[in-house]
């Protein structure tokens, strides 16, 4: 077999050279998007000037009709591949799903196979012939159907792309010669070919045996590595722009060295008030003309990065202003214009004065509360405390700071709030509270209520723990003397009254038995049951006082009742209102209340001069309100309950610390003439879900 010699095949040659080339350098850069399917188009524009080249060289009419139809393939594959291309290029790439892939290769397969078999039904060539009249041999064809289907269904891909390209082109119009240069060089690309194609179809041609579409690859080549290698089509996408500048928040500029406005986004039209069209080509200090110090400030600044703040009160706005400069790409340091960006932080130096006066109020609560505080680390040690931490534990703040909040701990309490610590590091409680001993530094105990929270970030990870501890010492030694008081009482009880009360039976039966003759013998005898039936009387009221057994066995409203009925016994006028009835409250709230209502009722006795009282015990809500009040000669409150040196009116203030130590509300109210009235409010509900807790 021989090759026919023709000068026209060498720009096809060169068209396959730069195809191919073209290709291999995509396909080495698979992982941009876009770069596949520009591989998939450069191989099969190569295939299909190949395939023509072969054919110009075949000597005859068999086997120019083979490389006529080999060079088919291209053909097919080129409309699809570039249509591909253009969706990935135009971040388009999900409609390029596998379904939509399998659809555009339905027409070229069905092509590819009436090609081959084109002798059995001439629907892409009805008719084929050798025109050897010119300077070389040639192919003369009469298209059947299914070419000018072929024809049509590739045109039509064709004109999608070079849609989706015009597209991008105008969309930025204003942006770099970079992206358009890359946009115009494909646009060049895709039409040289197709203009060459178009002309040998429909025999426009000046060289009627010659098809041109090959040739014009020679310039898609060109196009194609101009696009490449001068504006870096696979480097650099000009869609980047529109998802990272067009769409961001920040006001971006671009003025050049004439300080005129070349470039900006959708945020600055926003913030400036003008389309781009009024704004593109104006001088920058006409644009802003409304903030004349800034522009005379940042006239001749090339690069600068601070916050600016425009406006005053309510109105003032903060800003960030980073302004760069811009080179030329001919390899000098040559500026070429400035890239202004404006961030609005406005919000952010809101919120950020909001947490500033959140922070100094919760340093001013840490130092100024009157409880212990600290601040502690997830793994226990001590990075902040207060003064009054301090002071509970005779510590200076530096001998506390870094060292293991268990070192203070009581060793039998170390262990004490373990399992509450974990259950809150893991966020099963927001808090927890517990009753513990600590060691001061004297080495004395110190007993003490700790609550303790675990503060959390934004992402709701622990960061650190803030521990209150609270002074109980006061609430422990009234606990104390409240049970050696019931001891007392219940010792009294089973021993000195019983005795007594043994003596008065006695001396009663033998009063009953013997009748003394003297009238003195029976004075003495009547003086002696006077005596027993007083010490008897005595006993149960010294009881009373000290632990009412009724308290315990009946609850408190029982308890203020039967006093009430002693009292009323040895002649006084007492109003008794009560609406608690049977229910029980916590022991410690109990017997409070009803040493706050004995002490008033005893001072009543003692300084009050009357017998008229009002005693009232009530539910308000949560709350367990009592109340005494008396019609007598009143005091001055005040004066008792800040009285330094030990008086018979101490009780006053212990039933007032009985009451806040408890978490509950005390006022008296007295006037001189007026009488005198006692309040006392406690709320067992939250006590008892406290100690619970």
């Amino acid at each position: 077999m021989y090759w026919q010699f023709t000068p026209y095949v060498f720009p096809v040659i060169l068209a396959v050279a730069i195809s191919a080339a073209l290709a291999i350098f995509a396909l080495r850069r698979r992982p941009t998007p876009g770069a596949t399917s520009f591989s998939l188009l450069m191989f099969a524009v190569a295939e299909w000037a190949l395939g023509y080249a072969l054919e110009l060289v075949s000597p005859g009419l068999p086997a120019k009709l083979f490389w006529d139809n080999v060079s088919w393939l291209g053909a097919v594959v080129t409309p699809a591949a570039w249509f591909a291309f253009t969706l990935a290029y135009t971040d388009r790439g999900r409609w390029l799903t596998r379904r939509n892939v399998a659809i555009l290769t339905i027409e070229p397969l069905i092509i590819l196979l009436l090609v081959w078999t084109n002798p059995l039904h001439g629907l892409v060539n009805s008719h084929v012939a050798l025109n050897t009249k010119g300077p070389f041999s040639a192919l003369v064809f009469t298209y059947g159907a299914a070419f000018w289907v072929d024809i049509a269904y590739s045109y039509l891909l064709l004109l999608s792309g070079a849609f989706f390209i015009v597209s991008l082109i105008h969309s930025f119009i204003r942006s770099t010669s970079l992206y358009k240069g890359q946009a115009v060089a494909l646009l060049v690309a895709l039409v040289a070919p197709w203009v060459g194609n178009a002309l040998t179809i429909f025999g426009w041609s000046p060289f009627p045996s010659l098809d041109l579409t090959p040739f014009a690859f020679t310039i898609t080549g060109i196009a194609m590595a101009s696009s490449l290698f001068r504006f870096r089509l696979l480097d650099i996408r000009p869609i980047a722009r529109e998802v990272l500048i067009e769409n961001m928040r920040d006001v971006v500029l671009v003025v050049d060295e004439q300080n005129r406005i070349v470039d900006l986004n959708r945020a600055a039209q926003q913030v400036l008030g003008h389309s781009v069209s009024e704004l593109i080509g104006q001088p920058a200090a006409q644009v802003f003309a409304a903030w004349p110090q800034f522009v005379e400030r940042y006239h001749d600044v090339s690069e600068v990065h601070e916050e600016i703040v425009v406006g005053e009160g309510e109105a003032q706005l903060c800003f960030d202003l980073r302004i760069s400069p811009l080179y030329t790409r001919n390899g000098h340091l040559t500026m070429a214009g400035r890239l202004v960006i404006v961030n609005d932080i406005t919000e952010r130096k809101l919120t950020e004065r909001a947490l500033r006066a959140s922070e100094e109020r919760f340093r001013h609560v840490f130092e100024e509360t009157p409880i212990g505080m600290a601040v502690i680390g997830l793994e226990g040690q001590l990075l902040q405390v207060n003064k009054v931490f301090c002071e509970m534990l005779r510590y200076d703040e530096q001998e506390l700071i870094g060292r293991n909040f268990a070192v203070f701990t009581h060793p039998d309490d170390v262990g004490k709030d373990a399992l509450l610590a974990v259950q809150a590091l893991k966020g099963a409680i927001t808090s927890y509270k517990v009753e513990k001993r600590y060691l001061k530094k004297n080495h004395e105990t110190l007993w003490a209520d700790l609550t303790t929270t675990i503060i959390r970030d934004h992402d709701g990870q622990a960061s650190y723990g803030l521990a209150m501890i609270e002074n109980i010492i006061e609430r422990k030694r009234a606990k104390l003397l409240e049970e050696e008081r019931r001891y007392v009482a219940y010792e009294l009880h089973d021993g000195l009254a019983q005795i007594a009360a043994s003596a008065h039976q006695h001396l009663q039966a033998f009063a009953g038995r013997y009748h003394p003759r003297s009238p003195q013998a029976r004075q003495e005898l009547d003086q002696a049951l006077k005596l027993a039936r007083r010490s008897v009387t005595e006993a149960r009221r010294l009881i009373a006082g000290l632990r009412p057994t009724a308290l315990d066995d009946f609850g408190l409203a029982t308890a203020l009742r039967l006093e009430v009925e002693l009292l009323r016994a040895d002649g006084w006028t007492i109003t008794y209102d009560e609406t608690l009835g049977s229910e029980r409250l916590p022991p410690t709230i109990e017997i409070t209340l009803f040493r706050v209502a004995l002490e008033a009722i005893t001072n009543i006795r003692k300084h009050a001069c009357t017998t008229h009282i009002r005693l009232a015990l009530e539910r308000e809500g949560p709350k367990i309100h009592l109340e005494v009040q008396d019609w007598g000669c009143g005091f001055d409150p005040a004066a008792v309950l800040h009285e330094v040196e030990l008086s018979e009116h101490i009780g006053l203030r212990e039933m007032q610390e009985r009451i806040e130590l408890l978490g509950g509300h005390f006022e008296i109210t007295s006037r001189s003439g007026s009488g005198t009235l006692v309040i006392a409010e406690l709320m067992p509900v939250s006590y008892t879900h406290l100690r619970a807790h």
